[in-house]
């Protein structure tokens, strides 16, 4: 794959279709309620606008195919990511297929401007070859920096890479550096946390993890699935809870806390995904912080953290300081591991050899 960061001579003047992850939840004006995404979509950005590119920002919001499109639009997460990022952007109201193309020539070298949310056009989710070439028409140059939406096969994600010389962004490509350690260097011994729900997603992760990690801790629904379906661990690696906080099995108890606790503080290599309860509903949620405090203590290990549940409780400790590093994808990163980086948007990336 080839990176941005590594062709900073030969931007100046030209025109970057850059898509950006900043799909964060927002209240019903569409007001951003947390910042993690925004903030990381202003490194690429702040690249491209030192090196003299002329910057088009595209990304989503939501599901407004759903859910309707009130409070989807980007117009405010656009201006926290202005006011994050230290820079203006001129943001683009109109859909996408009405909005004139040229006037991406029209912006000077470094300026930014940003077009609608692309999911409010169908044809964005269907990889629509026609709106690819409408979206083509706004650069010379493709970057793509969104790891959350690698495994989707959409239009900017895949179709756009067979018509513009293609590009991953610099936070692209840490996701893609953290995770490939995990999987094929961690340190030992390396302990796996997976959690939440969906045995059928879940379960094909830790047949990946397996084969490189020395446990795998499993809470969150898919160990009362796990324990429903198989009573006992199919493996000696797999460490299932050994009580819950009642019977309905809403949270892992406090002697799973402490036995995961234990393997956690032996750990030199840590990833974590999903919550280890019922999140949502107090006091359900003391399992997965008694999770977050334990990998926070093992301050010697690499952990490497992704998934909304779990970053927000990450956040609601005041622990970000504590890990190594925190991924923008949630099912991106499942799927990453499961399909051992074969992902649509990075086969695409990778299969993208157009003259610049």
């Amino acid at each position: 794959m080839r990176y941005i960061k590594d062709y900073k001579t030969l931007l100046e003047g030209k025109r970057f279709l850059l898509r950006i992850d900043v799909n964060e939840p927002v209240d019903e004006r569409g007001f951003p309620q947390d910042t993690f995404r925004i903030a990381k979509a202003s490194q690429t950005i702040n690249f491209l606008r030192q090196a003299g590119a002329k910057i088009v920002l595209i990304a989503h919001l939501g599901d407004p195919q759903k859910e309707g499109r009130a409070g989807l639009s980007l117009s405010l997460i656009i201006k926290k990511l202005a006011e994050l990022g230290g820079f203006k952007i001129n943001f683009i109201a109109d859909d996408i297929a009405e909005v004139n193309p040229n006037i991406s020539y029209d912006i000077s070298d470094g300026e930014v401007i940003c077009l609608e949310n692309l999911r409010f056009d169908a044809k964005e989710e269907e990889n629509s070859q026609e709106f690819a070439q409408t979206l083509a028409q706004f650069g010379d140059l493709y970057v793509s920096d969104a790891f959350s939406v690698m495994h989707r096969k959409h239009s900017s994600v895949d179709a756009i890479t067979k018509i513009l010389p293609s590009f991953g962004g610099l936070v692209l490509e840490q996701e893609l550096a953290a995770l490939d350690y995990i999987l094929t260097n961690p340190n030992k011994p390396a302990v796996a946390i997976i959690g939440g729900a969906k045995i059928s997603t879940k379960l094909p992760v830790i047949q990946v993890l397996e084969s490189s990690f020395d446990y795998i801790l499993v809470g969150g629904k898919i160990a009362n699935e796990y324990i429903d379906e198989y009573k006992i661990a199919q493996s000696e690696k797999i460490i299932l809870p050994v009580d819950f906080v009642e019977a309905d099995r809403y949270d892992i108890g406090i002697e799973t806390r402490e036995l995961f606790a234990e393997y956690i503080a032996k750990a030199s290599t840590i990833i974590w995904n999903g919550p280890m309860g019922w999140f949502e509903q107090k006091p359900y949620d003391e399992g997965t912080r008694a999770i977050a405090q334990a990998i926070a203590k093992n301050e010697e290990s690499y952990s490497v953290i992704g998934g909304g549940e779990t970053i927000d409780e990450v956040h609601n400790l005041h622990q970000e300081s504590k890990i190594d590093f925190i991924s923008t994808g949630g099912g991106a990163m499942l799927e990453y591991i499961a399909k051992q980086g074969q992902l649509p948007g990075i086969i695409a990336l990778e299969n993208n050899n157009l003259d610049i």
